[in-house]
């Protein structure tokens, strides 16, 4: 996953939303990636469907052709926006579709096969009221990662910010921890980026132990737990980062939305990636609680990351003919 010369693997067919929203920087960051991976590029804007109640049951014909026409008009633009990248030589096409935002992406995500989606975050608040927002029903429902970025951001990343989860102890966890660290690692190389990598945990009930086991018994067993995590992050920082990159470990305690978003603020952070892990038995329906917390609290970009084997709830239709 991590090669040399800022190469990424990971992707080979990158979907970037475009429409409603500021798209300079999402469409750059975008086209910089399909070029440094050889991937394919896919621009897609969604047109929302017209409301029946405006219609009379005479005026069908007139509803169709206005949905028509308003698609096609999407369709031209996302062609004028490709014809500027033709000189780069990356693969570039276009999808218009009609139907609600986030289930005509993820529908587009399933037919088309691609393997990561770019947008831009909410224009008016970054990503702090993301509730509701068609960015987060992708972070919900999207089996591929999804990168929102926030307008504006600047061509090159300077700091990135990794966020495992030093107890985890199942294979699918593990796992996602694994991908976080060479994706965030990979992207820190290509830009030349300080990567950050910030482990967050606590102990569960401690004021149930603290009154079970005394305040001192409670203290040794919290230490020993420190110093499990730090071992586990050190031996991850080992494993699977490269030497030549420069890393800033933080063993955090408390809260992990928390502590996540002020180490993004105290480092200036301009990008987070971190898992959505759904819980057990609701796949596709929820994202995770510290990724729901954190979400609606940090301003930088973000990368969220399903586990392997989640499956998304949207069913996907029949990719548009062009």
């Amino acid at each position: 996953m991590v090669t040399g010369g800022g190469r990424l693997e990971r992707f080979s067919s990158i979907l970037v939303v475009i429409g409603g929203e500021p798209y300079d920087a999402t469409l750059t960051r975008g086209v910089a990636l399909a070029m440094r991976n050889g991937a394919r590029l896919t621009l897609i804007d969604v047109v929302a469907p017209l409301r029946s109640a405006f219609f009379s049951t005479a005026d069908v014909d007139s509803k169709v052709l206005l949905q028509a026409t308003e698609a096609e008009q999407r369709r031209q633009e996302l062609l004028r926006i490709a014809s500027e990248y033709l000189t780069t030589g990356i693969d570039v096409d276009v999808v218009v579709r009609t139907g609600n935002a986030a289930v005509e992406i993820v529908s587009e995500v399933i037919s088309g096969g691609h393997d990561l989606v770019i947008k831009t975050a909410n224009t008016r608040t970054g990503l702090q009221h993301l509730l509701g927002s068609v960015t987060r029903a992708l972070m919900r429902t999207c089996p591929c990662p999804v990168w929102a970025i926030k307008p504006g951001s600047g061509a090159h990343y300077r700091q990135v910010l990794a966020a495992i989860d030093p107890l985890a102890d199942d294979p699918e966890h593990l796992e996602l921890n694994e991908t976080i660290l060479h994706l965030a690692a990979s992207l820190a190389r290509a830009e030349s980026a300080v990567l950050h990598l910030v482990s967050v945990w606590s102990v569960p009930m401690e004021r149930t132990l603290r009154s079970r086991l005394g305040t001192t018994a409670c203290d040794r067993l919290i230490a020993e737990a420190e110093a499990r995590v730090r071992r586990t992050v050190d031996r991850w920082h080992t494993e699977h980062l490269p030497q030549d990159l420069t890393v800033r470990v933080h063993v955090l305690r408390g809260a992990a939305s928390e502590r996540i978003a002020e180490t993004a603020k105290d480092v200036d952070a301009d990008l987070i990636v971190m898992g959505t892990v759904c819980r057990s038995g609701l796949s596709g329906l929820l994202v995770g609680n510290t990724a729901e917390h954190l979400l609606s609290t940090v301003t930088c970009g973000v990368l969220a990351i399903k586990p392997r084997g989640f499956v998304s709830p949207v069913q996907p239709t029949d990719r548009p003919a062009e």
